[in-house]
């Protein structure tokens, strides 16, 4: 193929795209190289890999909910120290959904329509996701056990197997018999809600207009 320049095939398949082409106005418009899928992949990754540090909130704070739930048992009685907690809960949740949202952003950016590249990076970003408000639930349980409804026996184990059922259905918008009763548990799944509709709605835009 030739063209001003000479000869295009001796330049990479995306060279000539990369010169300026008329546009249905009639002036000169910049044409964006044409990437393989295989570099959109490991551009994905790449980007999956140096955002992570994105989901540090959401990690570290899922440890630190458990540990607290386990060193602070018995806060309940405290009103002064519950409230604080439920305070902080709620705030530092939202730094947190507010992170993975990012984070999801930035994936779905560099997949370009391409979801199926990005499958792993999404997954990982929901399960942590899901294991961070399972924490922040168990917690704020055992700071005021009236903010859900259900026989939940005074048992660490069956505790953290009800909150993480309870935040996987709430995520899968399901329902449960686990219900929200308080003001701060309300919150606190409405953040994971609203996770749930911005990550499936960027989803789909990505998807059908990459």
């Amino acid at each position: 193929m030739h063209g001003p320049l000479g000869d295009y095939s001796s330049y990479p398949d995306s060279y000539p795209l990369s010169y300026s082409g008329p546009s249905f106005l009639g002036h000169m418009k910049k044409v964006a190289p044409v990437i393989s899928q295989e570099a959109e992949r490991i551009n994905a990754k790449i980007t999956a890999v140096s955002n992570v540090w994105l989901l540090a909130p959401a990690m570290v704070g899922t440890a630190a909910y458990f540990i607290f739930t386990t060193l602070f048992r018995g806060l309940e009685g405290e009103n002064d120290k519950a409230l604080k907690g439920k305070l902080g809960s709620v705030t530092y949740s939202a730094i947190v959904t507010a992170g993975l949202a990012a984070y999801v952003y930035s994936v779905l950016v560099v997949a370009d329509g391409h979801l199926m590249d990005i499958y792993w990076p999404i997954a990982g970003a929901i399960a942590v996701q899901l294991m961070y408000f399972a924490s922040v639930y168990i917690w704020l349980y055992r700071l005021d056990k009236s903010s859900f409804t259900d026989n939940i026996k005074d048992d660490p184990i069956e505790e953290i197997i009800t909150f993480i059922y309870f935040s996987i259905t709430t995520f899968a918008t399901t329902g449960s018999s686990v219900f929200p009763e308080s003001i701060t548990a309300r919150l606190l799944v409405s953040l994971q809600v609203l996770f749930l509709i911005y990550s499936f709605t960027m989803g789909l835009v990505f998807f059908i207009n990459p």
